[in-house]
């Protein structure tokens, strides 16, 4: 923890982790922004093992993120900070910071909301009992908290299906929220991935999906670079909402600056 509260967390770059642009990949942020979150309610005895004693579970339903195009290598370390920005009597907001470790130059940020699900009521629960053990430190990352509403799509511009399968499940059983995200960028044209990167991602998740489920992956384009992916069930239910905006594609760095010879 750092002096005003926030939790920090060093991670290093795996070959995974990294675009052919040596950045991060949008999976890889929301891994490590999610991996500090949990690091921080373990240290206050929040974490998911611990209020499943209690019949109680975590969920993230929101979740936004803007990317700078900030170069970072294989096995170079980058820092992930977080913070509890709001605290209302459903919701628990999560901001973060992802940062270079050597110089400190913005990788993304972004925002995060956060239930708590009671797993016999399927209902959700109050956030009472948090309040007197976690610090609310009101920075926030985004103009506001309140729900982005996606604007409606005018056509379909591209159509997917996708049964899941064991990579896409959680610990729960679950589809996993990176896994919704990784399925909704799929619909991405070439003629994209080849002139841009990511810009910005926010994400609603709806619903829950399970092993063998279909779901049908919808992507309309917009204005401005902007681009509406809709996931939904066999039933016709949409479980997950994605808008992505993209801009340039810059340069890649040359391969000789990319080898870290200080292992």
């Amino acid at each position: 923890m750092t002096a005003t509260g926030k939790y920090r967390h060093k991670y290093t770059v795996t070959a995974a982790d990294m675009t052919p642009l040596y950045r991060l990949t949008p999976n890889a942020m929301l891994m490590y922004f999610q991996d500090s979150f949990a690091r921080l309610m373990t240290i206050h005895n929040f974490a998911a093992f611990d209020i499943d004693k209690q019949q109680r579970m975590w969920v993230i339903t929101e979740f936004h993120i803007d990317i700078c195009p900030t170069v970072i290598f294989w096995a170079e370390d980058f820092v992930v900070e977080v913070w509890i920005s709001e605290l209302t009597s459903l919701r628990n907001y999560c901001d973060f910071r992802i940062t270079r470790a050597d110089n400190g130059n913005l990788i993304a940020s972004g925002s995060s909301q956060w239930n708590i699900l009671n797993l016999e009521t399927k209902r959700l629960e109050p956030t009472d009992f948090l309040t007197d053990a976690l610090t609310v430190i009101p920075e926030m990352m985004t103009e506001s908290h309140k729900k982005e509403r996606f604007p409606k799509a005018q056509s379909v511009d591209m159509q997917m299906e996708h049964r899941v399968n064991r990579l896409d499940l959680d610990f729960n059983f679950h589809v996993s929220n990176r896994s919704y995200v990784s399925i909704a960028l799929l619909t991405m044209p070439d003629d994209v991935l080849t002139a841009q990167t990511p810009a910005a991602l926010t994400v609603h998740w709806l619903h829950e999906t399970y092993l063998d489920d279909t779901l049908c992956c919808q992507m309309s384009r917009l204005v401005n670079d902007t681009y509406l992916h809709i996931l939904t069930n066999s039933s016709g239910t949409t479980v997950c909402e994605v808008l992505s905006r993209w801009m340039p594609q810059p340069t890649a760095a040359d391969v000789s600056d990319v080898l870290n010879r200080d292992l």
